[in-house]
């Protein structure tokens, strides 16, 4: 049974130390509260694709720090975020997931209202007072007080102040997009394919800090890796199929590992060096054995640097391809992947539940061999019938029922504290190096505290 004696208050700048956090972080419904009002209600976060909203009267729906959020696109062109609240008596207006509207009525009792969010009509407007009448104007949607986006990539944030998005994001978050939008031959990527879900009962910290985590893959995932090799360890790499390959690739040594660069960013973000064999291309100096092994380009792979190199030129296609990152974490929940077409990002429900929404993307201009080997990825990566997500979430889940039992307060997290170097709007690291989650506990401590 969990020791369910009470922890004693500390300070929120007492919880997090040089090399350590308390579990408190993991475990305190009302920590898990002020984490909700303090960084998700104040950080710019993900909310959708330019894609879904292409022309006048394009909507979608979207969670915003738990809020149910409405994204449209009006008539003159400009891209709006509002509650899907109506403001007569709180009714949800919108309770489809996408479309096309010029207008939303409320179902409860048809107010009516804009693409832009403006009270458009009401029902018996006659037995509102003159006073109602000259306040029209200030019954509309509720906005958003932030949205914009960034190479068709939407956010929006509920502070109505702060840095703008390109500076929250930071040259090298910003990157990742540009490499993402870049990798497409006609230079524009659009989200497709619906999404995977996955809810586990488990902190959303852990998740965070598990992605990037370079010393956990071998060990924890050693069941899939040696499955993998059972089934086709004895026979020529090149026969073996993507899923084998995606599995295979975490069974690298701790020094390979420790070879995977990894930098942290301001405000929390950071990215990993790649490890994965890229579907297209592999210049994978750093690593050797079989996740290093390139096999021949398919027919499709061929037409699509192809079509990259009439684009670009042979110079800049090799410069795309040649970005090598397997994560970008945007803190505090979004996590993008241009090698491979996938953003995922973290919606937590509670201090102990937390989604992850999977997405993917096509470029327009590749072959679609190029979509169906994304779908691939994600599949194996990021559903229930993955092997290796499964042991994460099973992983996560025991952390999280541990983290209540005993006296103990402190987690540990200094492995290769004193061993960083600074670099260029950052600061790098070994692989295995927790460098990463101390980053982002700290970025955590700065909006805790209001420094952020």
């Amino acid at each position: 049974m969990p020791n369910t004696a009470p922890i004693p208050d500390i300070a929120i700048e007492d919880l997090v130390r040089e090399g350590r956090v308390s579990r408190r972080l993991y475990t305190d419904p009302a920590i898990f509260q002020l984490e909700m009002q303090r960084i998700f209600s104040r950080a710019w976060l993900f909310v959708g694709h330019e894609s879904q909203v292409r022309k006048p009267g394009d909507f979608f729906t979207a969670r915003l720090a738990g809020r149910n959020v409405i994204v449209s696109r009006h008539t003159d062109g400009k891209i709006y975020g509002f509650h899907n609240r109506c403001t007569h008596r709180g009714a949800e207006v919108c309770q489809e997931k996408f479309g096309n509207r010029s207008s939303f009525e409320c179902p409860y009792h048809a107010w009516t209202f804009g693409t832009n969010g403006d009270l458009l009509s009401l029902p018996l407007p006659r037995a509102y007072n003159d006073n109602f009448r000259s306040r029209k104007s200030e019954f509309g949607l509720e906005q958003v007080p932030r949205i914009g986006s960034y190479r068709g990539f939407i956010f929006a944030s509920l502070r109505p102040d702060g840095v703008d998005l390109p500076t929250f994001l930071g040259a090298d978050v910003r990157a990742a997009f540009d490499n993402f939008v870049d990798r497409a031959p006609d230079g524009e990527v659009e989200l497709a394919g619906g999404k995977a879900v996955q809810r586990y009962h488990g902190n959303w910290k852990l998740h965070f800090e598990n992605s990037i985590d370079f010393l956990h893959p071998s060990i924890l995932h050693r069941n899939a890796i040696d499955a993998a090799d059972h089934t086709f360890g004895h026979r020529d790499p090149e026969e073996a199929p993507l899923e084998v390959d995606l599995v295979r690739a975490n069974g690298l040594t701790l020094g390979e590992w420790d070879r995977v660069g990894v930098k942290a960013l301001e405000r929390g973000h950071c990215w990993s060096g790649g490890f994965i064999q890229d579907t297209v291309d592999t210049d994978h100096e750093h690593i050797t054995g079989a996740a290093a092994k390139k096999k021949p380009d398919t027919p499709a792979q061929k037409r699509y640097r192809e079509a990259l190199v009439r684009r670009h030129g042979e110079e800049r296609t090799n410069e795309i391809l040649g970005f090598k990152r397997h994560n970008t974490l945007v803190y505090p929940n979004l996590f993008v992947n241009s090698g491979v077409q996938r953003i995922r990002v973290l919606h937590p429900t509670a201090v102990d539940q937390t989604e992850q929404h999977s997405y993917v993307f096509r470029l327009k201009g590749a072959p679609e061999e190029m979509f169906r080997i994304a779908v691939c990825v994600v599949t194996q990566s990021n559903t229930p019938s993955s092997i290796v997500t499964t042991d994460d979430h099973e992983a996560l889940e025991r952390v999280q029922e541990a983290l209540n039992s005993g006296d103990r307060e402190w987690v540990e997290v200094s492995r290769g504290l004193g061993r960083e170097k600074p670099a260029a709007d950052g600061i790098t690291a070994e692989g295995t190096n927790e460098l990463l989650i101390r980053n982002q506990h700290k970025a955590w401590l700065g909006y805790m505290t209001g420094a952020l």
